[in-house]
């Protein structure tokens, strides 16, 4: 468990100083193009969760996000079983947790993380707390296959 929680606490930790240096360096409205028609930097205020979904209704995002936190501590014995499933743990604590925060205080979650090709296609903005969350999920959904059920 003290895993578990020493991750989750540098996920937000890490997702905290990204989103407070996002916020001093592109405040302005300025952005960085760090690899030409593919990744910048740029600085999204989201209201809403992945996507722009429920925008304007952060009563609800927190409410979900507290209770999937709460639905990670109730499980905390079996996240705990395996390596895999600790980490996945901990990376989804960790990012529920720095978008939680940013509802808190802000009102709205800090992305700045633009990946797109050319003008033709743009994901949506996301920040190092979304990339901890889909790769929380992602390890929660490789344990659950056969092969990675080994208890350690």
């Amino acid at each position: 468990m003290k895993r578990i929680l020493t991750l989750a606490a540098a996920v937000l930790a890490l997702d905290q100083a990204a989103k407070f240096a996002a916020l001093r360096a592109f405040g302005d409205g300025s952005a960085v193009r760090v690899v030409p028609d593919f990744f910048d930097l740029r600085l999204v205020l989201n209201d809403g969760a992945a996507w722009g979904m429920l925008a304007g209704r952060q009563w609800l995002l927190v409410a979900v996000s507290a209770a999937m936190l709460a639905v990670l501590w109730w499980n905390r014995r079996d996240l705990a079983a395996t390596r895999l499933s600790r980490i996945a743990a901990g990376l989804l604590a960790g990012g529920i947790a720095g978008n939680l925060v940013d509802r808190a205080l802000r009102g709205r979650v800090v992305d700045f993380l633009d990946f797109h090709w050319k003008d033709v296609y743009r994901y949506p903005t996301f920040n190092v707390a979304d990339a901890a969350i889909c790769a929380g999920v992602a390890l929660l959904l490789l344990n659950a296959l056969p092969c990675f059920r080994k208890k350690r």
